[in-house]
């Protein structure tokens, strides 16, 4: 009975804390102003064409050259020419399809698992998430417009997370996982995978996220979904990208990544999203080396893949060589004594992926070739919290390798 009472009563102390907070931060002094002002001008470059969507973002076509990432001072005398877009807009590594145990060629929808091990078909449909009107021009790209509300939510953001360290240490309690992840010592070219989506509520600072990562030491790359009022200003279901390179540590194209593709925003709003029982929508990502020539990281959308954008080889250290490590799955983040948000479908996992929120045809790159990860992947997951995966591996058919993640949440603290 206590802890019914108490529960609500701390959300509502940090919701209040959390909006002085941002009270005071939108009470600028003329330093600080100026501060934002020159800020924005760095963001906001001069656009060749505006698009507002139906969601209320604005999205400027910048000039392809014009991009954040060519700020950065390895890039600064970058060998990136007009003549070179189309060779990697259309030419990136071909992989062959062959898989462990199996042929990995077929591009259906997932397909439902149940805990008989049945495997009914599963209505897995792809979300189209192309800008309205057939997006930007030929030679620019869509980058969201910035405002000074976003630049003081960006602020208590990375207060908020300033302490981030090793991503899965036990000493970081705010931040919960239900992921699996490799554990032999070989050389990773790619990770891939089809996520389906979720809207679920999340309070003002946290967010839920299902994601595939790739990793080298201290350097990672992210893509996935994510509901993050924090990073957006809004309870949307977003697609999103993490760049964690030396330095360089930011969301969506605010550093080190170059974007390609014209009609497709990287941190554009993803809508319709899965219901709970059905119907489930979804997404295909993966990020993929390319070794036969450039050695850039390269993002892919859709089946079959669509060439979003990469990352330079030359602004990582470990990375501009090869990752060590992958993983598929979920991510929280929620303040100190603030109930965790819902993971997945913010259900606990019933091992039917028309009620769980997953990772199907889960696969890795070696020696350029696409191929299922090994069986003896690490699961880690922050059960005392409420979350849990589980590590199907391969159950045939169209669904291929099936990694199921998720949670309730709702906890503060481990139980045990």
């Amino acid at each position: 009975m206590g802890l019914k009472v108490i529960l609500p009563y701390l959300l509502v102390c940090y919701l209040f804390f959390y909006c002085k907070w941002i009270e005071g931060y939108k009470q600028l002094s003329k330093e600080e102003e100026l501060e934002f002002e020159e800020q924005l001008k760095r963001l906001n470059k001069p656009p060749v064409k505006t698009i507002k969507t139906k969601y209320g973002d604005i999205y400027d076509c910048v000039d392809f050259y014009k991009q954040l990432a060519f700020d950065h001072p390895l890039l600064k005398n970058h060998n990136f020419h007009p003549e070179d877009l189309p060779y990697l807009m259309i030419n990136v590594v071909e992989f062959n399809h062959q898989v462990l145990d199996g042929l990995m060629q077929s591009t259906s929808i997932p397909q439902r698992v149940s805990q008989v091990n049945k495997v009914p078909k599963l209505d897995f449909e792809p979300v189209n998430i192309e800008l309205e009107g057939g997006g930007c021009p030929v030679g620019t790209v869509p980058i969201r417009r910035t405002t000074k509300d976003d630049l003081i939510r960006a602020k208590v953001y990375s207060e908020i997370h300033a302490s981030k360290m090793d991503p899965l240490a036990d000493d970081k309690p705010d931040t919960h996982y239900a992921v699996a992840r490799t554990t032999q010592n070989i050389n990773y070219e790619g990770v891939g995978a089809k996520l389906n989506v979720w809207n679920i509520p999340v309070a003002a600072s946290q967010y839920t996220s299902g994601r595939i990562k790739i990793s080298n030491g201290a350097e990672s790359l992210e893509a996935g979904w994510t509901v993050n009022p924090g990073l957006y200003g809004d309870n949307q279901t977003h697609l999103y990208i993490y760049t964690n390179a030396g330095q360089l540590h930011c969301f969506n194209a605010q550093c080190g990544y170059i974007h390609l593709k014209p009609d497709i925003p990287v941190d554009t709003v993803i809508n319709p999203t899965s219901s709970y029982g059905g119907p489930t929508y979804g997404i295909t990502l993966s990020i993929v080396k390319d070794v036969t020539d450039t050695n850039n990281w390269i993002l892919q959308w859709d089946d079959p893949p669509i060439n979003l954008g990469f990352w330079p080889a030359k602004i990582f250290t470990n990375l501009g060589n090869t990752a060590t490590q992958v993983e598929w799955g979920g991510e929280t983040f929620s303040p100190p004594d603030v109930p965790g948000p819902g993971m997945g479908s913010g259900h606990a996992i019933r091992l039917d992926t028309l009620y769980d929120a997953f990772c199907a045809v889960a696969h890795i790159v070696v020696n350029n070739t696409i191929i299922n990860p090994p069986d003896d992947l690490e699961d880690h997951d922050d059960d005392n919290y409420g979350y849990s995966v589980v590590n199907k591996r391969d159950v045939g058919d169209d669904v291929h390798y099936l990694i199921i993640y998720g949670g309730l949440g709702g906890r503060t603290e481990n139980l045990y």
